[in-house]
């Protein structure tokens, strides 16, 4: 557990995020008994409200336990978060919490508000001093500009009042139990660590599926589309995640650089192969959904790209992600050699919605024939654990620490833009060129044989 007292302080606590997520992952850190002695909980609003009203308006909040602990710790602040003057009188109001304490606390800043409005308020919280106090950290959502120039001005501006180490960048897939084994899994197994190479591995796919569409967030989605929703967070991170090479003893705290080595040795596709190695599509409901007929924007990408890292020469890594389509699903594939089409050779680690690893392999069916068989050999985790934490509990308990080894550095956010910003030139400039219209509930191999059949 942590015992350094602690402040953590909502930027947006009336928002959906803080309401269906960092509430109840609160309420359950605390009942796990992992929240120091000392903690508060400051909820910064425009409005007017009491802690009661908050509780009243979080749905996440299951039992009467956990209302509990937010009437008892949630101390509600109204600002103007678009007044300098504001952000000083909220560094008093934080002053007498210590006060209260009879000492000094580290103080949590966690900006659950729309992309557009984080800037600012970093801003903000440099211009009152926040930055100058070491124990100030600084939690901030994605995404993390728009590109590689955005995230550049961000990380610059950023910067110039926080440090590095004050920044927790969240990218709550790290923080799923399953992420996180894959550094254990690849470590404590010598049959995987020792095949984990192009000796051994033919191909490897990142898939991240789902089977809605974008739910209402018109505005949100036709200003990002697929490739920076999920591609430049969640799945190159992933992909770093599985290519990087191990901690030695153990040591998680080199995690973020060994990520960050990773994405370096990613190389986007060449010119001349962009059209063919990155595929983009639209799902047909789309354009009326968002009321903007030939809008260009992507809800299904799928690229190809290689790394020049020794281990990885002449793998290629997929990374496909898409909306409306036929199962939602978040798993990394690692394709085997093989010298026969008919051995099994595929393992499987699924992150989303079921955790858990499996591999298919062939046995013979009992009886007095030869009849063979493929058959899953898996562990699941909710075959031995009740429950799992969820992974804003982990983001949570991590920045409380002072644990980096979840959170994107701002250089590893800087290498995974690099990587697509070619591919964002190149659509920039096709408009919807090239843009493959796929019916709602596709298969996602179906949205590829269209492009190869064309």
């Amino acid at each position: 557990m942590n015992d350094k007292p602690t402040i953590l302080v909502i930027i947006g606590i009336t928002g959906d995020l803080a309401r269906r997520k960092l509430l109840p992952a609160l309420a359950e850190i605390a009942r796990s008994g992992a929240l120091p002695q000392h903690f508060g909980l400051v909820g910064v609003s425009r409005r007017v409200l009491t802690a009661e009203d908050v509780v009243a308006d979080t749905p996440g909040l299951a039992t009467d336990e956990a209302k509990s602990f937010v009437r008892d710790h949630l101390h509600m602040y109204q600002m103007d978060i678009d007044s300098t003057s504001d952000y000083q009188e909220l560094a008093s109001h934080l002053d007498t919490i210590e006060k209260e304490w009879g000492q000094p606390a580290q103080r949590l800043f966690y900006l659950s508000v729309p992309p557009q409005v984080s800037q600012p308020i970093v801003h903000h919280l440099g211009e009152a001093g926040f930055g100058a106090l070491t124990d100030t950290k600084l939690l901030l959502e994605k995404p993390f500009g728009s590109d590689l120039s955005s995230a550049q001005d961000l990380i610059t501006s950023t910067k110039r009042y926080f440090t590095e180490s004050q920044l927790y960048r969240i990218d709550h897939y790290l923080a799923k139990e399953m992420a996180q084994n894959i550094i254990v899994f690849r470590q404590g197994n010598s049959l995987f660590k020792r095949t984990w190479n192009n000796q051994c591995i033919e191909k490897i796919e990142l898939i991240a599926t789902e089977k809605i569409g974008i739910e209402g967030r018109v505005a949100f989605y036709e200003q990002t589309g697929a490739l920076r929703d999920f591609v430049q967070s969640h799945l190159l991170q992933l992909a770093a995640l599985t290519l990087m090479d191990l901690p030695t003893n153990d040591d998680w705290t080199t995690v973020p650089s060994l990520r960050l080595s990773a994405l370096e040795a990613l190389l986007p596709p060449q010119a001349d192969e962009l059209d063919s190695a990155v595929i983009r599509g639209q799902y047909q409901s789309y354009a009326s959904e968002t009321a903007n007929p030939g809008t260009p924007t992507e809800t299904f990408v799928s690229m190809t790209l290689h790394s020049r890292a020794p281990r990885w020469e002449g793998v290629p890594i997929v990374l496909t992600t898409g909306k409306s389509l036929n199962r939602k699903a978040t798993e990394i594939r690692i394709h085997y050699k093989k010298e026969d089409e008919q051995e099994a050779n595929i393992l499987s680690l699924h992150i989303q919605p079921t955790e858990g690893v499996e591999i298919l392999m062939w046995a013979k069916k009992p009886g007095y024939e030869r009849e063979l068989e493929r058959l899953p050999l898996n562990f699941t985790y909710s075959d031995h654990y009740n429950s799992l934490p969820e992974a804003y509990e982990r983001v949570l308990v991590d920045a409380m620490r002072g644990d980096h080894s979840l959170f994107a550095s701002s250089d590893e956010v800087l290498a995974s833009w690099r990587i697509l910003a070619p591919i964002q030139q190149r659509w920039a400039m096709q408009g919807t060129s090239g843009l493959i219209m796929y019916p709602d509930n596709s298969a996602p191999h179906s949205i590829l044989d269209t492009k190869n059949t064309r």
